[in-house]
C-alpha cells in the first residue's frame, strides 16, 4: 500500500501523491520491510492509513533521511515538498561536505548492527519476516466509499529515531472508539 491518503480517498494521482510514494519507497530501501507487511490490506488498512498510520520499523535511518521521508508522508499533499524541493533536500544529504549525514550513518549502522545479531529476523545478510496472507503487493482497484479526511499521526515526543510516532501496527488504533459503520458498506 503506497498509496497516498488521498487517493485512497478517489482524489486522483498528482505529483504529490507520487512524493508520497517515494516516502513509502524511501521507507522500504532504507529498512529492507516491504510497507504494511505484517497487517492485511484491507479497508481497515486503508481507514488507518486515512487516519495517520504509516510504516513502522525498529531499524534505525539517520535523522536526517527519517525527516525527508516523513515530510513525504504528510496527509497535506501541500506540505509534501515538491519535486525540485525533494531533489535540493536529496543533493544536500549528498554533499561531500555535510558531516551531520556521516555521522548519522555511522550511528545508525552500529545500533543496526546491535539489532541484527539480537534479532531473529536477520540470518546472515538476508532479513527474514513474515509477510501477512492478505498483505497484496500488485496493483488493484481500490473502491472503499465514505474514508475519513486524511491525518497525520500525532509526533511523539520521545522519537527515538525510528519511526516511533507512527503506530506499530493495525492493533494499535483503537477501532471501539471508531465509527466504521459509516465505512463499511
Amino acid at each position: 500500500m503506497n498509496v497516498a491518503p488521498e487517493v485512497l480517498r478517489g482524489k486522483e494521482y498528482t505529483q504529490e501523491s507520487d512524493i508520497y510514494g517515494f516516502g513509502i519507497i524511501a521507507y522500504e530501501v532504507c529498512t529492507g520491510f516491504p510497507p504494511y507487511h505484517d497487517i492485511a490490506h484491507d479497508k481497515f488498512l486503508t481507514i488507518s492509513i486515512c487516519q495517520g498510520l504509516r510504516p513502522k520499523s525498529n531499524y534505525k535511518i539517520p535523522q536526517l533521511i527519517l525527516n525527508i521521508i516523513k515530510q513525504c508522508w504528510d496527509a497535506d499533499p501541500l506540505k509534501r515538498p515538491n519535486t525540485n524541493e525533494l531533489y535540493f533536500l536529496l543533493h544536500n544529504l549528498l554533499n561531500e561536505s555535510n558531516t551531520e549525514i556521516k555521522r548519522q550513518i555511522e550511528e545508525a549502522d552500529k545500533i543496526n548492527e546491535k539489532l541484527t545479531t539480537s534479532s531473529s529476523l536477520y540470518t546472515g545478510p538476508t532479513l527474514s519476516y513474515t509477510t501477512n496472507p492478505q498483505a497484496v503487493y500488485t496493483s488493484r482497484l481500490l473502491d472503499f466509499k465514505n474514508l475519513p479526511e486524511p491525518k497525520n499521526a500525532i509526533d511523539n515526543k520521545d522519537d527515538d529515531n525510528s519511526f516511533g510516532e507512527y503506530s506499530e501496527s493495525i492493533e494499535a488504533i483503537d477501532f471501539t472508539k471508531l465509527d466504521l459503520g459509516t465505512y463499511i458498506h
